[in-house]
This record gives structure tokens, C-alpha cells and sequence, in this order.
């Protein structure tokens, strides 16, 4: 199902002689914004501090008396919305909607998460600018073959180099 979004959307702005579609704009900023929020969350509220402390010692959270089972069900909800927004700003950068929308992400989604580290917000974040950026280069200098070279370093990266770039399994 091919998808139509609003008409500035198709406009381009220049960024130091960079012509970037304003769709991209979008999708960085409410990436942005979830993370801040995510963050916010994990941070600051009763929820986020239960879940934090579900992932490191949920036999002790249990035995406060407090339902871990609750606060995951939340994750997994905040998990879904999160997958569905991502699903509606990838249609627009496609430009149509299928059930095998994002398959050709996952290896990079893997890439992001080895690299960041499971439990690390910050890692992942940062592991996510690294490998877009090196994606883009690949595909401007590369053209054809772009996917597997941009994955050879992160493949070496992998092998040779222990998980989390930030260094903590569990930052918030």
C-alpha cells in the first residue's frame, strides 16, 4: 500500500550544500524526542525506577512486594508504541506499507544493539548515529554495494571488540 504524506514533506532543505528531504527532519526529531522521553521516564518516575530495579534484582523487587510483572507488561507496551511509531515515520520514508517493512533493518538494528550494548540507552544511541553515518557514506561512495560494506567493520567490530561502547551494561 503506497502511502502520500503532507506536500512539504517532499521538499528539501539545504544543509552546507546537502540537499536533506524534510521527511528525514521529522523522523530525527521525534526519534529525538522519544528518547528524551524514554530517558525521562527511566529516570524520574515511580515506574521507571521499578523496572530499573526489576532488571537488575527482580527476586528483590518481588519480595518488596512490588508486581515486576506489571512494570515489564508496561516495557512491553512502551515497546510496541515505540515499533509502531517507527513502523508509521519508516512509511514515509519508504513511501508505502508492507508486513516486511523493516526487514532490510534488522541487520543494522543488530549492528546497533551488539555495538551499544543490550542494556545501555546511551551506547545504543550513540552506536545508532556511528552506523548510520557510516551506512550513508557507503551508499554515496559505494552505491551498489553499500550494505555489505558498511556491515565489514562493523563484522570486525564485533569480533575483536567487547559489547557496550559506553562501557556499563546498564546505564540509564
Amino acid at each position: 500500500m503506497f502511502i502520500q504524506g503532507p506536500a512539504w514533506f517532499k521538499d528539501t532543505t539545504e544543509i552546507f550544500g546537502a540537499h536533506v528531504p524534510n521527511d528525514r527532519f521529522v523522523c530525527i526529531i521525534a526519534a529525538g524526542l522519544v528518547l528524551l522521553a524514554l530517558v525521562f521516564f527511566l529516570k524520574n518516575t515511580r515506574y521507571g525506577m521499578i523496572i530499573r530495579a526489576g532488571v537488575e534484582n527482580r527476586s528483590m523487587v518481588t519480595a518488596l512486594g512490588i508486581d515486576v510483572r506489571k512494570a515489564f507488561t508496561l516495557v512491553f507496551t512502551i515497546g510496541g508504541a515505540a515499533a509502531g511509531l517507527g513502523g508509521v515515520l519508516a512509511s514515509h520514508y519508504f513511501g508505502y506499507v508492507s508486513p516486511m517493512l523493516g526487514g532490510s533493518l534488522l541487520i543494522f538494528a543488530f549492528i546497533v544493539t551488539v555495538i551499544g550494548g543490550l542494556g545501555s540507552l546511551t551506547g545504543a544511541a550513540v552506536a545508532a548515529v556511528a552506523v548510520a553515518v557510516l551506512q550513508q557514506f557507503a551508499n554515496f561512495y559505494l552505491a551498489a554495494p553499500a550494505t555489505s560494506s558498511s556491515c565489514s567493520p562493523w563484522r570486525w567490530y564485533c569480533f575483536s571488540v567487547p559489547p557496550a561502547c559506553s562501557g556499563e551494561p546498564h546505564e540509564y
